[in-house]
Parts: C-alpha cells; sequence; structure tokens
C-alpha cells in the first residue's frame, strides 16, 4: 500500500509499505476518506506533541477488508467510522475519566494510508445511507459532542460559539439538539456564518461589525450568555468568554490552545462570577453514538476541497490557511 509518511516540520514523503495483516482482534479497513484536523496542522508547526516519523491522519472512514482470527467474518464489507484508539472499560482512566483516555488503549494506524489496521472494536459501522464522506466527521463531531453533554444547559439557555470551523459547527448543532433556546454564532466567514444558520445558529454575528459582547448584552439585557464556547484554540477568545458569559455561566474550552498558553483573563471577576471553565479534548464516551447523532445533520458545504494522498502537504498548508471549513485526503481515490 502507499502511505504519506511525516518526516518533521512541514516535510512528508510518499512511501510504499506492506499491506497491513490484522491481528486476532483487529480488521483491515480499505481508507474513503480523512479529514485534515487542526492538530495535524499543529504538529506540523510544532504546536502539538508528536515524534516523527510518524503516518498522521485520525478522522477517517472506509470498508472492512480483512478480519482476524476473533472477529466475525461477516464484519467484511461493512461501512465503518474509525475511532483513533481502543478501550478497556476496567482501567481508572475508562472509570473516572474517559474512554478516550484508556490506560490499555490499543491504537489504530495511522490514516493518511490507502489501508488501516485497527481493533475491531475502534472501527464503527455507520447507520444505512450515511455517506462515507460525511462518516469521516464522527472523531471531530464525537469531540463536541462530549463536551457539550457534560454541560447542563438551563431553560431558556443563551450560548455563544466563536468560531465557525467544523468544530465550532458541531458545538452548536450539539448546544442545539441538547437544549440551547438561542444559539449565536460568531465568525468572520460568511460562508461558514451560513452553514451555521443550516445547523441551527439563530443568530449569526461578524466580528467585523461589533464586539460580540455587545451583541450578547443585546440579547440578554446585559445579563450574559449562559454558555459561550471557544472553537478555535487561542487564549484571547477563552477569556473573550469569561467575560461575554453570565454569572455561573460555563465557559467550554472546545478549541486546542498551544502548550504553555496562558489564560489572560482578570481572575477577580471570573471568582466573583463564580465562572465554570470546562476543558474538552478527545472523544470521550460517544464516538460509538456519534455517526448517528451527526446522521439528520445539514452537513452540505463542510467539506471544502478533497486531495488525493500525495497531496496531503498541500492539504495540511490550506487547513492551516483558514481556506476552507473542513479538507478532505482521499487515499483510494
Amino acid at each position: 500500500m502507499k502511505a504519506m509518511n511525516w518526516l518533521g516540520g512541514d516535510s512528508f514523503e510518499l512511501f510504499d509499505a506492506p499491506d497491513p495483516e490484522p491481528g486476532p482482534d483487529q480488521v483491515v479497513v480499505r481508507v474513503d476518506t480523512v479529514g485534515v484536523c487542526g492538530t495535524d496542522v499543529h504538529i506540523t508547526q510544532g504546536l502539538f506533541p508528536s515524534t516523527p516519523p510518524a503516518i498522521l491522519g485520525h478522522e477517517a472512514s472506509g470498508e472492512i477488508v480483512a478480519v482476524g482470527s476473533e472477529v466475525s467474518g461477516g464484519r467484511i464489507g461493512e461501512r465503518v467510522a474509525m475511532d483513533t484508539t481502543s478501550h478497556c472499560g476496567a482501567c481508572e482512566n475508562c472509570r473516572t475519566w474517559s474512554f478516550s483516555r484508556c490506560e490499555n488503549a490499543m491504537k489504530s494506524s495511522g490514516f493518511f494510508a490507502e489501508l488501516s489496521v485497527l481493533p475491531s472494536q475502534s472501527a464503527h459501522q455507520i447507520p444505512d445511507g450515511m455517506s462515507l464522506e460525511t462518516a469521516a466527521l464522527t472523531e471531530p463531531a464525537s469531540c463536541c459532542l462530549s463536551g457539550v453533554s457534560r454541560l447542563s444547559i438551563p431553560d431558556g439557555a443563551v450560548a455563544v460559539v466563536l468560531g465557525g470551523g467544523v468544530m465550532g459547527l458541531f458545538t452548536l448543532a450539539f448546544l442545539k439538539s441538547h437544549g440551547v433556546e438561542t444559539a449565536v454564532m460568531s465568525e468572520p466567514v460568511q460562508s461558514r456564518r451560513e452553514i451555521a444558520r443550516e445547523l441551527g445558529a439563530d443568530v449569526l454575528h461578524d466580528p467585523a461589525d461589533g464586539d460580540v459582547g455587545e451583541l450578547i448584552d443585546d440579547l440578554t439585557d446585559g445579563r450574559g450568555a449562559s454558555i459561550a464556547a471557544e472553537a478555535v484554540g487561542k487564549a484571547d477568545l477563552v477569556a473573550k468568554c469569561a467575560e461575554i458569559v453570565r454569572p455561573r455561566g460555563d465557559v467550554l474550552m472546545i478549541g486546542v490552545c498551544p502548550q504553555g498558553a496562558a489564560l489572560p483573563v482578570d481572575l477577580y471577576d471570573f471568582h466573583y462570577k463564580e465562572i465554570r471553565l470546562q476543558g474538552a479534548f478527545g472523544r470521550g464516551n460517544v464516538f460509538g453514538e456519534t455517526p448517528e447523532s451527526i446522521a439528520g445533520m445539514k452537513l452540505d458545504g463542510v467539506i471544502s476541497g478533497r486531495y488525493s494522498l500525495e497531496d496531503v502537504p498541500q492539504a495540511i498548508a490550506d487547513s492551516g490557511a483558514g481556506n476552507g471549513v473542513k479538507f478532505v485526503i482521499k487515499p483510494n481515490g
């Protein structure tokens, strides 16, 4: 098979590798679609820890083409969303933190390749009628669903999401499906705001038109938002969320800030308002239920471009430049 190897920085090499053979509890998947994640971008920029050489890519879908000796042969031909790790369900992290932090996790092989081998448990069959391209959005969607599911959403809640990339769009959609009455999307790119409207946004805000805090004040008679979610990964926007949230409101960190980033916030104000700051990193325990959760969403326009395996470096560069919403790799076509 062909695979794309990350060599460090922005250096990649397309190479031939042996076709993977499944272990007893594993399956081999012919990869259909792989999403380019902001984490892939940050890895190449040195902002997220990873050690080369490595095959990157952790948002994928495909079709099972081979199974191990302890896996039912009936799985061959299944269309699946691919998780990056398995979980044991019994370790301390599984019991008290989340399945995505399992101490005994078995990793899937990197997805920027024609084939991937992964634990059978990590290959989740998708609903009939769901496209494999939509299924490849399961991983980012699951991260957002995990974060939103941990919030306590009051009646009549007003929520604002800062950033309309794929993570912000899914966060907004899940906030609406979990009971938020008025959802606000603040995003400078018009096309992203239009997608947010399709996913349930009640109010759209262009930062070029004025401060989002003034808009929230108008919507809430100065009380502040019940929930403010940061979906970009910038510390100053997390601080903005703390500014515009109401007393005892929730600030949800969906975006991944670089290691070492400090929160530029007035801790007196944070303390006085009794704000709850909620980190949300990873898939939690919800990856398996996520395909069904996104099956009915209006996701037209979320995929902004499709690239061949050899064009992974360009896809990562375009993603880092913010030229679209979600770019995907098609390793086999």
